[in-house]
């Protein structure tokens, strides 16, 4: 009989879940939600549970996450490339800090959004190893995760794991047998101070996301309700930006009780697909009645455990590269390359033909492949080039659009349509925002071009003509090119 405890932080509160297991049954047998901390190492040596093995689950909030493309590559070579990337796309890493990460399998035919070097679907075919190396990848801080470790040993816990919540909430709701296979589910969970939202698609989360939004003691409130009826429209925009091909299929919320029924009734008014409750007690062996929707995550990753299913990302046993054959192994491919050499010795004269045809034809279908996959290349490094000399720029794109908004004319006068931030390779020059501009009538071009004009703002018009696709309100239009010069 072995003990499992998972605890996870809620911003100011600790949630608490500790299980028996004996093979494969499992026992939920403790559950708690202390406001403070501390108080954690009482209820550990009133349950008895001291160097219990134990999971932390880590909310979205706590950790970065990026989602990256790799092309075709050995998924032994994926830890080093994960490791390299991350020092280019998260923000401050710590080289010394765990980096884990997992291939999101179910998108393999998709593209990821532009943001990333992706492979266009159309490319796929003509790539001899297979599709693309779609991969969530996350950090913890180090100094994060040594305060975790400091943590269950001042409370006489054994740390396995330290996990995160999207990940272990989607794996309990795929083995409770409500999931529908086709569909993309958008699982949320309700806490004290967040929404976590975890876009999963054929068991397997996605996308992640987890905004801010202060729980009321009651959930059915409209206007928390409401609340998170935004929250969730703002999700599905931005998955399906991030991931081209998938939309959100149904909402699920985590919580099986009137107060949810309500809210699930109120979103279903503001959403265009279905809304239904996930009860992630069902068909779990609990004996605590303090248990309840808000420890979901740690009841997913204590059964996964169980299973001995292991969790997509993990700080304590990152993915490494495998570690080199043993001494056995070496002294066995000795062995065996000597007999080869004998054996080539003696059938060199004989297989002498017969190898150079077999090269030869190995050579002409690598060259072939390589023919085939080259446009696909310089197309991916055209892309990185783009991105690097956009950053390069250093330029902030949000402060000239609110600039851009000050000095417009009025919107019963000018509409602006087209929009475009460039960054050309110009000395002294920092980039171009170019546009179309429909005006009320052509006496407004001299203001319109005065207003976008000062000391780095150099506007550049273009052709002016008639406006044909609204003439009852705008009658001209003009193509302006807005350069940014350097201070």
């Amino acid at each position: 009989m072995a003990h499992w405890v998972a605890i996870t932080w809620e911003n100011d509160r600790l949630l608490f879940l500790s299980a028996n297991t004996s093979g494969k049954s499992l026992t939920f047998e403790n559950a708690a939600a202390l406001d403070d901390p501390k108080k954690l190492g009482e209820l550990v040596a009133k349950c008895r549970l001291a160097k219990a093995d134990t999971i932390v689950v880590l909310n979205r909030s706590d950790v970065e996450v990026r989602p990256l493309v790799f092309p075709p590559v050995p998924d032994n070579e994926l830890p080093d490339l994960v490791k390299f990337q991350a020092g280019r796309e998260f923000n401050n890493y710590d080289p010394s800090a765990p980096v884990d990460f997992f291939v999101t399998s179910k998108l393999e035919d998709v593209t990821r959004s532009t943001l990333f070097p992706a492979v266009k679907p159309s490319d796929l075919q003509s790539m001899p190893d297979g599709a693309p190396k779609h991969i969530l990848a996350s950090t913890l801080r180090l100094a994060t995760f040594q305060k975790i470790k400091s943590f269950c040993e001042e409370h006489h816990l054994v740390l396995k794991h330290v996990v995160l919540r999207p990940c272990t909430t989607a794996s309990l709701w795929s083995q409770s047998g409500n999931a529908i296979e086709e569909r993309a589910a958008l699982l949320v969970e309700l806490d004290k101070h967040e929404a976590s939202q975890t876009v999963v698609l054929q068991g397997e989360p996605v996308f992640m996301r987890s905004p801010k939004i202060s729980r009321p003691q009651d959930v059915s409130v409209p206007d928390f309700a409401a609340r998170i009826l935004a929250e969730l429209k703002r999700t599905r925009i931005a998955a399906r930006n991030e991931i081209q091909g998938i939309d959100v299929d149904e909402v699920v919320l985590c919580g099986n009780n009137a107060a949810f029924e309500s809210l699930a009734e109120q979103l279903k008014k503001g959403l265009d697909i279905p809304v239904r409750l996930f009860d992630p007690l069902q068909g779990l062996a609990v004996k605590t009645p303090d248990a309840d929707e808000q420890h979901t995550a740690l009841f997913g990753a204590i059964g996964q455990v169980v299973r001995r299913e292991p969790f997509q990302i993990d700080f304590v046993n990152p993915k490494r590269r495998p570690e080199d054959t043993s001494k056995r192994n070496w002294l066995t491919g000795i062995a065996a390359a000597v007999l080869f050499l004998i054996f080539g010795l003696f059938g060199y004269v004989y297989f002498a033909q017969t190898s150079l045809k077999k090269e030869v034809d190995q050579l002409t279908v690598k060259f072939n492949d390589l023919s085939r996959t080259s446009s696909t290349v310089v197309n991916q490094q055209r892309q990185l080039d783009e991105i690097d000399r956009w950053r390069a720029g250093n330029v902030n794109w949000f402060e000239q659009l609110a600039w851009l908004s000050q000095n417009a004319l009025p919107a019963e006068d000018m509409m602006i349509r087209d929009l475009r931030f460039e960054t050309p390779p110009t000395a002294g020059t920092l980039g171009n925002i170019s546009f179309i501009a429909l005006l009320r009538n052509q006496s407004l071009v001299t203001p319109m071009m005065n207003g976008f004009r000062d000391a780095n703002h150099i506007p550049q018009p273009g052709l002016i003509s008639p406006e044909r696709g609204n003439p009852q309100r705008y009658l001209f239009r003009s193509n302006l090119t807005i350069r940014l010069e350097s201070p």
